[in-house]
């Protein structure tokens, strides 16, 4: 194996979060069209995909009969899960997401953490939180 190739096959060092899901090809079309993030890895039963230039956060989606050892698992049932997104502006953010149809389920506010964020959610029920840091609150 060569410098290159081994080079090409580093492994991750951050969490990739896999959503089960038999809304494969709606996921991608809302992810790539309305949430602004770009496709990785796109195979029949698998999508990764990644937001923002470079090492962005990445989320993956797999149909629950996708993996290599046969075994169907439960797809995801809409409830309970948020991943937070980094953005440069979530203003921003959330006027572009609503340009492009998608469901924002707050506007744009200062959490008491310091984060200006919002929520949208995508077509399983994944609640995403859009945020950029607005400040940084004093520790007590």
């Amino acid at each position: 194996m060569t410098a290159t190739h081994q080079d090409q096959l580093k492994n991750p060092t951050k969490l990739f979060p896999l959503v089960l899901t038999r809304r494969l090809e709606e996921t991608k079309r809302y992810y790539t069209e309305v949430a602004g993030f770009r496709v990785i890895y796109d195979l029949p039963a698998y999508l990764h995909l990644a937001y923002g230039d470079g090492d962005g956060p990445e989320l993956c989606f797999m149909k629950p009969d996708g993996f290599p050892d046969g075994v169907e698992r439960p797809a995801f049932d809409g409830k309970g899960l948020v991943v937070s997104v980094p953005t440069p502006d979530a203003v921003k953010k959330h006027a572009e997401l609503k340009e492009r149809g998608g469901k924002a389920l707050s506007k744009p506010e200062v959490k008491p953490w310091g984060w200006c964020s919002f929520f949208a959610e995508d077509p399983n029920g994944v609640v995403l939180d859009f945020f950029h840091v607005d400040h940084v609150p004093a520790m007590k």
